[in-house]
């Protein structure tokens, strides 16, 4: 896979031999192309998509200064050679081949993260302020526990909690059967998914055709448990294949 290399901002041209490079110049440093990559780039409507794929990455990054975990997105390349972005939670776009592309970054793009990167912030303190997103000691006693306990259960990722830069962590209260437990499904989740509690969120609340339209948290609600794992280790195949 091709790989962008990051220099100072000098305008003298790369030294490596091989194929003869164009370089795109951004603020903080240059990305180095083959002229081959760089003309694909310059269609209008691919930059338009480049630019997308450029904001979700602001958001990813954002929301991972925020919460303090790892996060992902996945970049799917269609058979018109026009990348599509969905988040690792989201469902595969049909007919869709995954793949990697090399990005070109310019002044116009890197205004456009800059600003995801800021609306990504402001989302996720919005999340973190709403009524159902609680404190650990409400939490616990939500669950007649103690703080300890629940501090323990989110360690071992029985319970969904969201790390915010000041807010501390936050726990949703949607996240009870009708008994008021936890999710059992909740553990299985996040070994398929992996341990950043954004990507799990995301999971539970968007819906999935493989669901009905559903959502996975309506579907877990409904008893589902087992279709919801399914997707879910559905989703992980495509976000790591």
């Amino acid at each position: 896979m091709a790989q962008a290399k990051s220099v100072a901002s000098s305008t003298k041209p790369s030294s490596r031999t091989g194929p003869k490079s164009a370089s795109v110049k951004t603020s903080p440093f240059k990305v180095f192309l083959s002229h081959q990559t760089a003309s694909k780039l310059a269609d209008r409507k691919l930059k338009l998509s480049v630019a997308a794929l450029m904001e979700t990455l602001g958001e990813r990054i954002a929301e991972s200064e925020a919460s303090g975990q790892a996060t992902s997105f996945v970049v799917e390349v269609d058979a018109d050679g026009r990348p599509h972005v969905r988040g690792a939670g989201e469902p595969a776009a049909p007919s869709i081949t995954q793949s990697a592309t090399p990005v070109a970054v310019d002044d116009e793009l890197e205004q456009a993260l800059t600003a995801a990167r800021a609306r990504g912030r402001h989302r996720a303190a919005e999340i973190l302020a709403g009524e159902e997103m609680l404190s650990a000691d409400a939490f616990a006693e939500l669950l007649g526990v103690s703080r300890v306990t629940v501090n323990a259960k989110r360690q071992k990722h029985e319970v969904l909690a969201l790390e915010g830069a000041r807010r501390g962590f936050r726990f949703p209260a949607w996240q009870l059967d009708e008994n008021g437990r936890p999710f059992a499904a909740l553990p299985q989740i996040f070994d398929r998914l992996g341990d950043s509690p954004w990507t799990v969120y995301r999971f539970l609340v968007q819906q999935h055709s493989e669901l009905d339209g559903q959502s996975a948290l309506d579907a877990l609600r409904r008893g589902r448990d087992d279709e919801v794992i399914e997707v879910a280790e559905s989703v992980a195949r495509g976000a790591f294949a």
